[in-house]
């Protein structure tokens, strides 16, 4: 599976529920980060991935921004993939 494949089955494992836990996004961040580094999918990614903490508040991210950030990738990226 190529790492933009792969990254996008991530992203679908958090917008269906199974895992929306910090460790969970910060394992996809650090896969961004080694593999998609100097890409549009790791500048799409990148802000919402380190911000995400869905208990901090404001500058944080929340859960459900990162589920719209989730949602929008894979709507942007997944033809793209193909």
């Amino acid at each position: 599976m190529n790492p933009v494949e792969e990254i996008l089955k991530m992203a679908r494992k958090f917008i269906s529920g199974e895992d929306r836990s910090m460790g969970f996004v910060a394992s996809m961040e650090s896969f961004v980060v080694e593999h998609l580094l100097d890409t549009q999918e790791f500048d799409f990614l990148a802000e919402g991935m380190s911000l995400y903490r869905p208990w901090a508040g404001p500058p944080y991210w929340t859960e459900e921004d990162m589920l719209h950030l989730m949602k929008d990738f894979v709507k942007e990226f997944e033809s793209r993939s193909l």
